[in-house]
């Protein structure tokens, strides 16, 4: 059965999270094109330690805050933001900055977070996690993420010609399905809406070819009623594990954004110190853009 078409997506409050390190910086134009297409409101926001710095040179036991004060400055004097309306503000945290950019989404009632991830990986990542997939998973609005493998942006504008949206099939996709066809419309562009089946050991003769077609047949009854017919969509089923096979469509599609729904946890921190699950996968190595929506 056919899903109605969700039509109260709004993205007039963009939060862009910052420590302006580079990868943020990749990750600034694709905030300022969203902001600019939209009419959003844009709030730059850095989370600082509140730890006192005792051994800063020279002397000062609020470097943290006096130097993200100093970086935010020139950040916003920027030719980038000329036009766009934005509000800038550094915060302090005693170490859980993704609780602080939570209670920050509440307030400011934000409908999208926008930061650049490192795409660190192996035991690094094991032993350090990483933040930008501890908001992925624990915000209460879809984020907007740019990976090391994104090719840099000169200039802040948003093109989205091809969007590929990834589905488990879960009741909860059914949101993420909701903002792909947003942007796809409002973006005239091509969506395609993909399913990986995974192969788990030996399977008898046939198992995945009635999987691939019963994937088929879900996918096809997972268009939302009212989806427009000029809607240019393709469905995708594909054999394999999800992370690889998602990657290997974008690329060879040259998807613009990807757009995928992360497993729901109760333990986003724990979650997001895992190297091997689908989304952190996705979001280090795709050479776009990926919008991660909760279900």
């Amino acid at each position: 059965m056919s899903l109605p078409v969700t039509s109260n997506i709004s993205l007039r409050n963009i939060l862009f999270a910052t420590d302006f390190s580079s990868c943020s910086e990749a990750a600034l134009p694709y905030a300022v094109g969203v902001s600019r297409r939209y009419h959003s409101l844009l709030n730059i926001v850095s989370v600082v330690s509140a730890e006192i710095c005792e051994d800063a040179q020279p002397p000062d036991p609020f470097f943290f805050r006096h130097s993200a004060v100093d970086k935010m400055e020139h950040l916003v004097a920027s030719e980038m933001l000329q036009g766009i309306n934005h509000h800038e503000f550094v915060e302090e945290s005693e170490g859980d900055f993704p609780l602080v950019l939570a209670e920050l989404i509440r307030r400011h009632k934000i409908d999208l977070v926008v930061l650049g991830t490192h795409g660190r990986g192996g035991a690094k990542k094991v032993l350090l996690g990483s933040v930008s997939e501890e908001i992925v998973y624990s915000a209460p609005c879809p984020v907007l993420t740019v990976g090391p493998d994104v090719s840099t942006k000169p200039i802040a504008e948003l093109k989205l010609r091809k969007i590929l949206c990834s589905t488990d099939l879960m009741p909860g996709s059914a949101r993420n399905l909701a903002y792909a066809l947003f942007l796809t419309d409002t973006e005239h562009a091509h969506v395609s809406l993909m399913h990986t089946v995974e192969r788990h050991g030996n399977v008898r003769p046939g198992y995945l070819e009635g999987e691939r077609e019963g994937a088929m047949k879900r996918l096809e009854q997972l268009v939302p009623l009212g989806t427009e017919p000029s809607v240019e969509m393709e469905l995708i089923v594909e054999v394999g594990a999800p992370a690889e096979q998602i990657l290997k469509v974008a690329e060879r599609q040259d998807a613009d954004l990807i757009v995928m729904g992360p497993h729901s946890t109760v333990h986003p921190r724990v979650s997001a110190h895992f190297p091997w699950v689908t989304a952190h996968q996705v979001l280090c190595h795709a050479h776009c853009p990926v919008l991660t929506v909760r279900g």
